[in-house]
């Protein structure tokens, strides 16, 4: 290769050396020294320093651990127990390890927030609901986090809340887009279709595992010139209006506190102009867990990159997530050249907006009932390379399943539908409870290494 600088290692590569690439890029390198290497000469010895007082060592403390999970919930089986699967590049989610520790030690002041993307094996909330419950029946309920106003499917429903939407019309930036990127972060956006249309959105109703009650609800919306309002309703009882007009375009948040109880949030239009609603975040007072969940049907990493910029940098400032998740890549088959692009774009408005925060990608499922798509283990393979390039922690889903042909055992075993791209609840389960063992275990390996103690009062 000429040059002064060294291409990207992904565009060195042939579709059809992605495969072979990426594997040898998982072999430890190698430390001994060449054969025939000579062993360099030891020189004259150093002189020797007179002896000084030894400065004090700091006082080491062992890292909080995580107070055990309460029973309730068993873990899910996959056909052939597939292995385990640990996290590539773990060091690289030490910001979301300090904020685990925050909470597991009562010092956290804020909620451990938890960002996933997906596509439609996400819009049903089926893995992030899981992985929700466990989080916050172990660690603390901080809240259902987002749900998106608008619903551009029918299978665009997530677990323990209820929401609906009557009179308005839904866009989603793959299926229905609206051409200006303003989504926020779901990808999803809902404008009224007339005056007095209703969108809503209500905490679990009782008895659900998780839920039940909120504090607060953050609503988001686009303002914007000529935009409409909306009146708010808490309870079904009126609580203010909102005006989305602006001058120019920004992300608008009214926030709306209530007591720490079960609640129904309403947004009503109520003028004639068009508002843009986004979504809504329900959360609690007292620190917890909250998982944002951003499933997106169709959605590709080049439909990811759709977003404006200044919109997703603004709503990922506003949520301050702790940990963002991509769980993407499966309808990546037809557009792998858009992918390393768009991703150092996402991945670096993630980095700006949320220096401390910490970014997972995976490799998407298995697919294919008859024999594994070919094409969807070069996607595999391509994340494996992004991820690297990128300094990006990566969790292999792939291989998490049992690698190729792992679809097929489980759409024969109940955990996929029968389409072998979508998994079921049951499969959506295992998948959510193996990446949680995945991130305990590299929470775990990270404690191994005792750090100095705070003294008292110390941030």
């Amino acid at each position: 290769m000429s040059g002064s600088g060294s291409a990207p290692l992904h565009k060195t590569l042939r579709r059809r050396d992605l495969l072979r690439v990426a594997g040898a890029a998982a072999l430890p390198a190698a430390c001994a020294r060449s054969p025939g290497e000579a062993v360099p000469a030891l020189g004259p010895p150093a002189p020797v320093a007179p002896p000084a007082l030894a400065a004090a060592p700091p006082t080491r403390c062992a890292p909080p651990s995580l107070p055990p999970e309460p029973p309730g919930l068993a873990p899910q089986a996959a056909p052939g127990d597939p292995a385990r699967v640990a996290i590539a590049r773990a060091a690289a989610l030490a910001g979301f390890y300090d904020a685990l520790d925050a909470l597991a030690s009562g010092e956290a002041t804020d909620h451990l927030r938890i960002a996933v993307f997906g596509d439609s094996n996400l819009t049903l909330d089926l893995p992030t609901g899981r992985l929700r419950r466990r989080l916050q029946r172990w660690l603390g309920d901080g809240g259902h986090g987002f749900v998106a106003l608008g619903r551009p499917w029918a299978h665009y429903k997530h677990m323990d809340v209820a929401h609906d939407v009557s009179g308005w019309t839904s866009y989603a930036i793959t299926t229905k887009p609206t051409g200006d990127g303003m989504y926020g972060l779901s990808g999803i956006a809902a404008e009224n279709q007339w005056q007095g249309a209703v969108t809503w959105v209500e905490t679990a109703r009782e008895g659900s595992p998780v839920g039940t009650k909120a504090s607060r609800f953050d609503v988001f919306f686009a303002a914007r010139p000529g935009g409409g309002a909306v009146r708010l309703l808490i309870d079904r009882e009126g609580v203010g209006e909102v005006d989305t007009r602006a001058s120019g375009r920004e992300l608008g948040m009214r926030r709306l506190v209530v007591p720490d109880a079960a609640h129904r949030l309403e947004v009503v239009s109520a003028s004639a102009q068009t508002a843009r609603m986004l979504g809504v975040a329900l959360e609690r007072d007292a620190p917890g867990v909250v998982v944002d969940s951003f499933g997106v049907g169709s959605l590709n990493t080049k439909s990811l990159g759709r977003h404006d910029p200044e919109f997703f940098r603004s709503m990922l400032e506003r949520r301050r997530y702790d940990l963002i998740v991509f769980m993407t890549g499966a309808n990546d088959l037809f557009t792998m050249d858009a992918v390393p692009g768009t991703m150092k774009k996402v991945l670096s408005l993630c980095r700006a907006a949320l220096p401390r925060a910490s970014l997972l990608m995976l490799t998407p499922p298995d697919r294919g009932l008859i024999k594994p798509m070919r094409e969807t283990q070069l996607v595999v393979a391509q994340r494996r390379v992004v991820a690297e390039e990128e300094g990006c922690a990566l969790w292999d889903q792939f291989e998490a399943m049992g690698g190729a042909g792992s679809m097929a055992r489980f759409v024969k075993a109940e955990l996929a539908m029968k389409d072998a791209v979508h998994l079921n609840d049951k499969g959506a389960a295992f998948i959510a409870d193996r990446l949680l063992d995945a991130l305990l275990e590299g929470h775990a390996g990270r404690a191994q290494a005792p750090r100095p103690c705070k003294r008292a009062g110390q941030a």
